[in-house]
């Protein structure tokens, strides 16, 4: 179960699987700190508050001072490996990271998006994912998973996932060739009063973190649609080009 939470005015979810984890710190921000206008993205935004709020969500989550590895995410199926900080500076072209090394913040912008968080039992290495219809499509998270594993010696029924708020399949309505292009009609869903099917973007990638060896108790789903919580979250779907974005993180305590 993911929990929500107010530090210092800085309201976040955290997973109760990760949690259990030592020396894991992670956490997903909301819109929620002073005012309801809290935005963590992009990286690269010229607004000053935009890294302002980042060091104080990581001041709040136990996290003071990290750096944060910036990926320049493009909906793919690539995976960096983060071997250097250099990621605090240059965002590396990827949608998805692993690390082994301590007290940096491995982070994926979203707003709508699925965020995945993924750490082995031992808190020794960590992943970071970011899973649109796209990167679904791509298998992303089975990838991650896979590079996670292979990178650091780790059996995949030893990780743990959190598979952190995203746009639910109440809202997530798509086209026929995001169906086409996915092509697994278990994950698609489809009601009388929709015009159109829509996808569970959760299911899948869940199957996907399965289909890579993870054991299913140890993946966590948080059930909160972004574009129905409008008091919590920011939504692409919802609020177009105007949103704000949220910044799911994880890493290791040094």
């Amino acid at each position: 179960m993911l929990q929500v939470k107010r530090l210092d005015q800085i309201t976040f979810v955290h997973s109760e699987v990760l949690a259990h984890i030592p020396g894991i710190v992670h956490a997903f921000s909301t819109r929620r700190g002073d005012q309801p206008n809290l935005t963590l993205g992009p990286h690269s935004s010229p607004n000053p508050m935009v890294q302002i709020n980042r060091v104080r969500f990581l001041a709040a989550i136990g996290a003071a001072g990290w750096p944060i590895m910036k990926l320049k995410q493009v909906h793919s199926g690539s995976v960096a490996d983060i071997i250097d900080t250099s990621a605090a500076n240059d965002a590396i072209e990827a949608d998805a990271a692993v690390t082994n090394l301590k007290g940096i913040a491995l982070g994926i912008q979203t707003a709508d998006c699925v965020p995945i968080l993924i750490s082995d039992l031992r808190g020794k290495a960590v992943a970071a994912i970011h899973a649109g219809w796209r990167g679904t499509a791509a298998r992303i998270a089975e990838t991650g998973v896979l590079r996670l594993s292979a990178k650091f010696s780790l059996n995949p029924k030893d990780l743990a996932a959190s598979i952190v708020p995203h746009i639910g399949v109440c809202c997530y309505e798509v086209g026929e060739d995001v169906v086409r292009t996915i092509n697994n009609p278990a994950v698609f869903e489809q009601k009388l009063e929709w015009s159109k099917p829509h996808l569970n973007l959760a299911r899948a990638n869940r199957q996907q973190l399965m289909d890579a060896g993870m054991s299913e108790e140890r993946v966590e789903i948080s059930s909160l649609c972004t574009r129905c919580r409008g008091d919590l979250f920011y939504s692409y779907r919802r609020d177009g080009m105007k949103t704000g974005h949220m910044l799911s993180v994880i890493g290791i305590v040094p």
